[in-house]
């Protein structure tokens, strides 16, 4: 058997500063609450996460205990203090995307039950990484509830397990570390603010830098020993220094200047709740920590602003301006210092620049093109939306996922939150074991014998499944009077939505005679909302064939998820010089549910959309 190569050593990790500082904060104090690393494939997130193995101070724990309990702490209910003390390394444990809810929180030592008739908790992961690092590599694709359940335990820092017969509680204090790529879906706002920290990585655009990654990894992974003891003086000179810090940083002051100054940037990044002011304390108090000062001052605050507060920012509420860029606002600030203005900052907790000049959507500029009389031009991308402007467009509910009367799917019963057990229909293979052995080892008879009788199957609860097919006029007359920079308003809006919902998405622009799949079905959210930006206007207006297309795509998505509803989200102002009816009462009959978003505008409607919408039996709206 092979022997097993330690990680790659954290100090030798080139760029990525942000990162590595987030992650030395969390250890010098895990009441930061975690990091979340979202960044392009291959930027050595995962490399980054594994390094952490190495830098975990030692920890007492008691041999054969499961979630590795402190002495210091009291009787242990898991290990019931059998074992002598010893000293080992804290673990980085890997979850995987795949985990059951029971392979998380902790189950019933299955073996131990058949074989003593004893009921025996056997811990979970969260348990295996007490007092060291629980990694979760794309946490956007975890399942939400397994994401609300990981967030919840990282924050009272205790798991509690009653379920199956079984009920138990022991500490589960961690380092939460979650990877993610946008590209693949993201992550809902709820879940994303519990995160401590949030850092952006991206592939370096410097050959030097680059050439100087390559020429670590190769020698790496040449001569594994000889590269760890290159960088061995810093990994210790890092390891001292973490403890150090984490020794010093519950007696760090934090003036009184200092709090003014976390308060007054939450509040100017308009972030909801007091969480982000918390945390904020935290990271600056463990930043002035690893530096070895005795006082936080306003560097350590502003570099950890970078780092608490832009995730927390969320889309203003309609008829509010949108929220400042953080960045900007932390260099403003850093500007304001070099120079010694101390009176520069204006009420409200601003930087003292010069704001910029509004400007009314609904008010007519000087500048502004004048664009009537001229719908049946080619107007290409006439003006580009600021990506500030927001309008609120309401969705339908999500329809039931299966149709009436269709019977599931094997694959399908397995999917959704447990939510309890019955008795086995004698069908169903989502068996669940543990209340079966349970259920057995009520008789008292051994070895425990598993009949009809005491057999359970688990009740789920299935989460929602939608497509959403955005269909949007691209045409001549979506260009005047800038209908199109309302609209792309108005289609952010909807994908808000449905970042939140995790529903999938597909986006289809028809203009000049032909359709266009921008989007295929998926999570992609981030693409959407690309696509949606550059959508050009132009040429006539395809109604018809639009329509058919989206009949199309959505029987090809029936056939591939048959359990999977649809929305199908219509959105023109009904101009065109064909008939439609036709392609619109074959498309009604596909989607689940429709709706027409009517962006007809000026002081004469012909009422075409609503037509449309009649015809798909669809719900109408008007574009805000």
């Amino acid at each position: 058997m092979s022997e097993r190569v330690p990680p790659f050593p954290f100090t030798a990790i080139v760029g990525g500063d942000d990162l590595k500082q987030a992650l030395l904060l969390n250890l010098v104090d895990p009441r930061v609450g975690g990091v979340l690393i979202r960044g392009d494939r291959g930027t050595a997130k995962s490399t980054v996460v594994r390094a952490l193995a190495t830098l975990l101070p030692p920890i007492r724990t008691r041999e054969g205990c499961p979630v590795q309990c402190d002495p210091d702490d009291g009787p242990c209910a898991i290990c019931g203090d059998a074992g002598a003390i010893v000293e080992r390394a804290p673990r980085v444990v890997d979850l995987p995307l795949g985990a059951t809810e029971d392979r998380v929180v902790g189950t019933i030592d299955l073996g131990h039950a058949l074989s003593s008739g004893e009921r025996r908790f056997e811990a979970g992961l969260v348990g295996v990484a007490h007092r060291g690092a629980l990694y979760v590599d794309e946490v956007n694709l975890l399942p939400d509830h397994l994401v609300d359940l990981l967030l919840d335990v990282a924050a009272s820092g205790v798991n509690v397990v009653e379920r199956d017969g079984t009920s138990a509680s022991h500490p589960a204090r961690f380092i939460l570390v979650g990877t993610m790529n946008p590209e693949e879906g993201e992550l809902r706002p709820q879940l994303l603010d519990r995160f401590g920290l949030v850092v952006d990585v991206r592939t370096p655009v410097d050959a030097e830098v680059r050439a100087e990654v390559v020429r670590r990894r190769i020698a790496f992974d040449t001569e594994p020993r000889a590269f760890l003891a290159r960088f061995a003086v810093q990994e210790d000179a890092l390891r001292t220094s973490i403890a150090a810090a984490r020794a010093a940083a519950p007696n760090v002051g934090m003036p009184h200047a200092m709090l003014q100054l976390i308060v007054d940037l939450c509040i100017e990044a308009r972030v909801d709740g007091l969480r982000a002011d918390i945390t904020l304390h935290r990271a600056s108090t463990a930043l002035a920590a690893l530096a070895g000062r005795v006082e936080v001052t306003e560097a350590e605050v502003l570099d950890a602003a970078l780092l608490v507060l832009p995730h927390r920012q969320h889309a203003p509420r309609p008829g509010t301006p949108p929220p400042p860029d953080v960045p900007s606002m932390i260099e403003a600030r850093r500007s304001s210092s070099d120079d010694d203005t101390t009176d520069g900052r204006q009420e409200g907790g601003g930087t003292g620049a010069k704001p910029p000049p509004s400007s009314n959507p609904g008010e007519p500029g000087a500048d502004a093109p004048d664009l009537r009389g001229d719908e049946n031009g080619v107007l290409e991308q006439l003006r580009t939306p600021s990506m500030d402007e927001r309008l609120s467009v309401p969705l339908p509910d999500a329809a039931p996922a299966r149709r009436p009367g269709a019977r599931a799917g094997l694959g399908e019963a397995l999917r959704g939150r447990r939510v309890g057990v019955q008795r086995w229909d004698g069908r169903s293979r989502d068996l669940a074991l543990v209340p079966s052995l349970v259920e057995a080892t009520r008789r008292g008879t051994y070895p425990v014998r598993i009949d009809g009788d005491s057999v359970r199957m688990h009740r789920r609860r299935a989460a929602s499944s939608r497509l959403v097919l955005l269909v949007v006029d691209g045409s001549a007359s979506m260009g005047a009077y800038e209908r199109m920079a309302r609209t792309k308003a108005g289609l952010r809006s909807i994908l808000e939505r449905v970042c939140v919902t995790r529903d999938r998405v597909a986006v289809q622009v028809f203009r000049g005679g032909r359709v266009e799949l921008l989007v295929p079905p998926g999570r992609n959210i981030a693409s959407a909302r690309a696509a949606i930006e550059e959508l050009p206007t132009g040429g006539g207006t395809p109604l018809a064939a639009a329509l058919h297309g989206a009949a199309t795509l959505l029987r090809h998505a029936r056939l591939e998820r048959p359990s999977e509803s649809s929305l199908l989200v219509l959105v023109t102002d009904g101009r065109t010089r064909e008939s439609a009816r036709t392609a619109a009462c074959d498309v009604g009959t596909v989607a689940t549910t429709s709706m027409v978003l009517d962006t007809e505008v000026g002081p004469t409607r012909h009422g075409r959309a609503r037509q449309i919408a009649l015809w798909l039996g669809a719900s109408y709206e008007v574009l805000p």
